[in-house]
C-alpha cells in the first residue's frame, strides 16, 4: 500500500505521515528523504531540488519550453522539463520502496504522480487541512518565527502547492473528490487525526495484508 498525503502547510502532514509510517512499518517519503535520495543518485544537487520542490516552473522557463515544442526544436525526450525529470526520479524512488513494502508519500502530486504506474486500489489518498489562523500559529511555533513571517509563509506555500499540482498534474489540490479521506486537523486535533487516518488506511489494506 502507498499512502499519499496532500496537506496545507501547518495542517500536520509530517506528524500524520510519520505516525502512519511507524504503524505500517512503512518507508516515509518526505521532502528530506527524497531530496537526499535524488541527490545521492546524481544529476540533481540538493540545493536545486530544495529550490524547485513542489513549485510550478517559473514563467520564463515554461515559456521557453513552450516555444521549443511549438517550433519542433526538440524531440519529446529533450523537451521534458527539468521538473519533469525530477518527477520521474521521485516516481522511481516511490515505486522501488513500494516494492519492498508499504510507503507513505507526502506531497509531490500523490496519487496523480503514480497514475498509470500503480493500481488505484494500491493507493490510499489523504488530505489534511485546517483554518489558516490555526496553521499560522503552528508554523510560528515550529519555525520560531513571528506572525507576519508565518502568515506569508503559509500564504505563499499554499499557493505554490496549488499551482504546482494544477500545472503538472491538472489536479485541484484542495478538492475533496480527489481523496479517499479528508481530515480537518484543527477540528479534531492532530492526535485524533492520526487515529482516524490509521484506522482508515488499515481498513483499506488488501485482505492479505491483514493476515
Amino acid at each position: 500500500m502507498i499512502v499519499a498525503i496532500g496537506r496545507e502547510l501547518g495542517a500536520g502532514g509530517l506528524s500524520v505521515g510519520e505516525a502512519l509510517a511507524r504503524d505500517l512499518g512503512a518507508c516515509l517519503l518526505d521532502e528530506r528523504m527524497l531530496v537526499g535520495e535524488l541527490s545521492r543518485r546524481g544529476g540533481f544537487s540538493a540545493e536545486y531540488l530544495q529550490r524547485i520542490d513542489e513549485q510550478p516552473p517559473s514563467l520564463a522557463s515554461s515559456f521557453l519550453r513552450d516555444i521549443a515544442r511549438a517550433a519542433a526544436l526538440a524531440d519529446a525526450a529533450d523537451a521534458r522539463s527539468p521538473e519533469g525529470a525530477v518527477h520521474d526520479e521521485i516516481r522511481a524512488v516511490v515505486l522501488e520502496r513500494a516494492r519492498r513494502g508499504h510507503a507513505v508519500l507526502i506531497g509531490h502530486g500523490g496519487a496523480k504522480l503514480l497514475e498509470g504506474h500503480v493500481a488505484r486500489g494500491e493507493i490510499f489518498s489523504l488530505l489534511l487541512h485546517a483554518g489558516r489562523p490555526w496553521r499560522v500559529r503552528r508554523v510560528m511555533e515550529r519555525f520560531a518565527i513571528d506572525r507576519a513571517e508565518a502568515e506569508e509563509r503559509v500564504r505563499r506555500t499554499d499557493e505554490l502547492r496549488r499551482r504546482y499540482c494544477a500545472y503538472f498534474f491538472s489536479l485541484d489540490l484542495y478538492d475533496a473528490h480527489n481523496y479517499d479521506l479528508v481530515i480537518d486537523t484543527e477540528r479534531v486535533g492532530i492526535a485524533s487525526a492520526i487515529r482516524i487516518a490509521t484506522e482508515a488506511v488499515r481498513a483499506a489494506l488488501p485482505v492479505s495484508a491483514h493476515s
